[in-house]
């Protein structure tokens, strides 16, 4: 009985996985069919040219059989002379027909593979931050390389193969009509072919899916190790990276073989089906001759159609690979751009009124999902997405039951032009506080206002134009100086710009540098020190001037006496404009107008540095001077800092 169930059980799990085939290679081709709407126009001027080339081909043997008889045989040299004229001027037109099918089916394949490589990165640029914290970059980039090639391959290539198919149509019926004893004979096969072709379709593409998948995993190998080169070489790491480089380069080698494998199978048939057709075709055309049933001109007509169907025969197993290819890439794509973003944009946006900058945070809670049998919380989406909608039940977060609340009940109120400062122990929350105020993420319970105007109800680029925000790694793009500080404002003057520089203490550097702004800064800014690559972001976030500017540990990297500097300078910048300062530095913490104790997800105290450090005892804790007494934590502990 067991065994019975076991037999079920594998039955039901093969018929899931060829359902779960034929669904992917549906969405691959619907995929494909949208991709092209729009160059048909072209595209089929590319098909007029192969379908003129494909008649050029399918009359020449009528012509060359025509020679021998009328003009070899029958001896009339000028029946002769102008069938190999005509001859000529086919193979003329043929060679500028395909010209015009390359050039046309180029054309088109390349605006396809231009436009679905922008909707890719524009997609990938909407999706939710969380979707970019779980995904495998390599697969990303796999993706919009690989794929995006086999798909361009396909649209280029398919005016040729409609031209072979018109060719194949052509020559079956030509044959058929001037000897349909000869034509049986040498189509006979064919549909042995269309048999063998349709199994190896299915074969080939399950393993082309497997190949595709593991090169985007071997792609994703290599750019974390480059990525992380400093670690790699910090720890002596290299062996261990080499091992997980040969353990995905090896399953890579394995699909890849598997599909050999199986075009090794089936090539054969291909490559023996058109020798055989000719050995017989020319078995019984020999007979059918030599008993006066078919001219000497006609074999010779019928041997020049095999040999132009030889070619197209032995390269549809090129052409199934390379389409199947094409649908798992197409699969692959769609499945990302059909992807809908867990911080969608509101249906009707409604307009930041002017303001301040007054911030409000009212019973919000937040939790990230629940990596299933890991328990972390890796970033994923905890939002509903839904713009006004209803929020989830407390103590229902988005990750499941057991999902923790990062955010429970958190309230807090900013008034426009105010500097506050939150610190927290590490997993208290204060991250998420920032990025839910920028809507990286939305959250499960409670409402985020700017100037009294729901967050999810502000367009996107109208929200993030309004908050700026810096975090710890700044992150810098492979560029100069001068177009990492204009990414938020490219419209910026260079006396706009000198003056950002100038607020961040970043002019320093830059004008002890060579070429100044112009400077390139290297991939992700890696020719810069930390300290500096802050200073760039610091500078790149005032110029883009943000009603509301948040910094997240944004001077982490600078030493004490310049952060001093920074932190005067800012305090002087952002007269009027709100600024919440998430830091564990008591000189950054003194500029504040106000400091916020967050922990357990929640504000527990509030006031000036200078406050709680004499009344709170966790708030010392936390800044690690939990060694000073109340008596010591005022302004004569040194912790006040005048701007």
């Amino acid at each position: 009985m067991a065994v019975g169930r076991t037999g079920a059980s594998r039955k039901s799990l093969a018929s899931s996985g060829v359902i779960d085939s034929r669904r992917r290679a549906a969405e691959g081709w619907a995929f494909m069919r949208r991709s092209m709407a729009g160059h048909w126009p072209v595209l089929w001027i590319s098909v007029g040219c192969a379908l003129v080339a494909a008649g050029s081909v399918a009359s020449v043997p009528l012509l060359l059989g025509d020679a021998v008889n009328e003009g070899l045989l029958g001896r009339h040299w000028g029946h002769f002379a102008v069938d190999i004229v005509a001859i000529a001027l086919l193979g003329t037109a043929q060679a500028l027909a395909s010209g015009g099918r390359r050039w046309w089916n180029g054309v088109a394949s390349r605006q396809v593979e231009s436009e679905m490589r922008r909707a890719f990165h524009d997609h990938l640029l909407f999706l939710d931050i969380a979707y970019h914290s779980n995904v495998n970059r390599g697969q990303l980039l796999s993706r919009v390389t690989s794929d995006l090639f086999q798909i361009q391959a396909v649209v280029a290539s398919a005016p040729f193969w409609v031209g072979n198919a018109a060719l194949a149509i052509s020559v079956a019926v030509i044959m058929f009509v001037t000897s349909p004893v000869l034509a049986a004979v040498a189509l006979v096969a064919l549909p042995l072919v269309a048999v063998t072709s349709n199994r190896f379709s299915k074969r080939v593409r399950d393993a082309i899916a497997d190949l595709q998948r593991q090169r985007g995993g071997l792609a994703g190998v290599v750019e974390e190790t480059i990525s992380g080169v400093r670690a790699v070489k910090g720890f002596g790491a290299e062996p261990e990276m080499g091992r997980r480089l040969d353990a995905s380069a090896d399953g890579v080698w394995r699909e890849a073989m598997r599909v050999v494998r199986t075009r090794a199978r089936f090539m054969p048939v291909l490559n023996t089906v058109p020798m055989i057709e000719l050995a017989a075709v020319n078995w019984v055309g020999g007979y059918l001759v030599l008993h006066h049933r078919l001219s000497v001109g006609m074999l010779v007509a019928f041997n020049a159609y095999l040999a132009s169907l030889t070619g197209p025969l032995q390269s549809i197993g090129a052409y199934i690979v390379m389409l199947q290819r094409a649908v798992v890439s197409g699969h692959r794509l769609g499945s990302i751009i059909g992807r809908k973003s867990a911080v969608p944009e509101p249906e009707s946006p409604v307009p930041l009124p002017p303001g301040p900058g007054a911030i409000e945070f009212s019973g919000v809670k937040f939790a990230y999902p629940v990596t299933a049998g890991t328990g972390i919380a890796p970033g994923a989406p905890a939002g509903n997405g839904a713009v006004n909608g209803p929020a989830r039940p407390a103590g229902k977060p988005a990750g499941g039951p057991e999902a923790r609340l990062v955010l429970d009940g958190f309230d807090l109120s900013m008034e426009g032009g105010e500097v506050v400062a939150m610190v927290g122990p590490t997993g208290s929350g204060k991250t998420t506080v920032l990025s839910l105020l920028a809507r990286l993420y939305d959250a499960d319970a409670g409402l985020v206002r700017v100037d009294g105007v729901d967050v999810r109800r502000l367009s996107l680029a109208t929200l993030r134009a309004a908050v700026a925000v810096v975090f710890e790694d700044s992150f810098l793009f492979d560029d100069t100086i001068a177009a990492n500080l204009r990414v938020g404002r490219p419209s910026a003057t260079d006396a706009e710009m000198a003056r950002a520089a100038h607020l961040a203490q970043a002019d320093e550097f830059i004008d002890e540098l060579p070429l100044r702004y112009e400077t390139p800064v290297g991939e992700r800014g890696l020719a810069l020190s930390g300290g500096q690559r802050q200073r760039l972001a610091l500078a790149r976030a005032l110029l883009a001037d943000p009603r509301v500017l948040v910094l997240d540990d944004a001077t982490s990297s600078v030493d004490a006496p310049r952060e001093l500097q920074v932190v005067r300078a800012l305090a002087e910048a952002r007269t009027g404009k709100t600024t919440l300062i998430i830091s564990h530095r008591p000189a950054t913490i003194a500029v504040a107008d106000r400091v916020v104790l967050v922990e357990g997800g929640r504000v527990v105290a509030e006031g000036t540095h200078q406050s709680l450090m004499a009344s709170s005892a966790r708030y010392r804790e936390v800044l690690g001077l939990d060694h000073l007494g109340d008596e010591e934590s005022g302004e004569g502990a040194g912790m006040t800092v005048h701007v």
